[in-house]
């Protein structure tokens, strides 16, 4: 099994400020907006994008939301934009991006060699550089979305005190849920990018070395668990799973907030994509351990 762990989903959206407001109705606390940047076409070195994002963050990973917040600089994301709103990102950490690439290239093609990354990210009132090292798959080769395999190289920028204190008792992303296909081959890809096995007796689940879950289900299969929710897209990231500290303070958070609450036998809740910026948002009890 490899030592890859669920490191974050990044969901897209055109209006970020909206975005932000429906997540702060989940109770989760983002980060102040950054900016991002990267390769541009017809342009040397790093430059500004269209896009920005805010982060939930957690003691064990993270969401992260991306929107569009200057329409004249160029958008390395319109084209999953334009195919839904929602998470178009799964992120698996790694610790040596040069020996993790050495093997995933054992497991899989189409994924780029690492490549550094730098932009300014906010730290307290002001800002400090955010560093790191991101594998990214070749869009073209993966109907899911985009995947990357990140090493941070200065993860106490991002990774605050104050921003994991989240309202709603988040402190861990624990499982990201994909609607899929048997045809589509998603836990093949899944198995071969992570370097996991499917669990015995569930050939759609994949725990993570170094932590965090990846899982496959039928379109019927979603709608059996989340019954209300809507048929997904697929193949597509459908829903994620946050671990809170106590799911009744969690769930009655929801409600105060004047959020609908779905409940199941895992037992947790959720929330429909209308209220989660595009994808099913389920939230289970894993108490204070980490």
């Amino acid at each position: 099994m490899g030592d890859l762990s669920l490191d974050h989903v990044g969901f897209m959206v055109w209006d970020l400020d909206a975005g932000v407001t429906q997540w702060e109705r989940l109770g989760f606390r983002l980060s102040r907006r950054s900016p991002q940047m990267g390769n541009v076409p017809g342009k040397e070195g790093m430059a500004p994008w269209a896009t920005s994002n805010s982060c939930a963050m957690f003691r064990e990973g993270y969401l992260e939301l991306i929107g569009v917040t200057n329409r004249d600089n160029f958008n390395p994301w319109a084209r999953f934009l334009d195919r839904f709103e929602g998470p178009h990102i799964t992120a698996l950490r790694c610790q040596d991006a040069d020996a993790a690439y050495a093997a995933l290239s054992k497991r899989i093609d189409n994924f780029d060699p690492p490549l550094q990354r730098l932009r300014n990210a906010p730290f307290g009132d002001g800002e400090r550089p955010f560093k790191f090292r991101n594998i990214f798959s070749q869009d073209e080769h993966y109907p899911e979305g985009r995947f990357i395999v990140i090493e941070h190289q200065t993860p106490e920028v991002i990774w605050q005190e104050e921003l994991m204190n989240q309202p709603n008792g988040a402190i861990r992303l624990c499982e990201v849920v994909f609607a899929a296909e048997p045809t589509d081959n998603t836990i093949e890809r899944l198995q071969r990018i992570s370097g996991g096995i499917a669990e015995d007796g569930n050939i759609g689940l994949i725990k993570l070395g170094g932590g965090g879950v990846l899982s496959v289900v039928s379109p019927d299969e979603f709608l059996d668990f989340y019954p209300g929710a809507g048929e997904p897209l697929r193949p597509m990231v459908a829903a994620v799973v946050v671990g809170v500290k106590h799911l009744k303070e969690t769930a009655d958070l929801l409600s105060t907030n004047g959020v609908s609450v779905w409940e199941s036998s895992r037992p947790s809740v959720w929330v429909r994509p209308t209220e989660a910026n595009g994808a099913v948002i389920e939230f289970i009890e894993v108490g204070l351990s980490l």
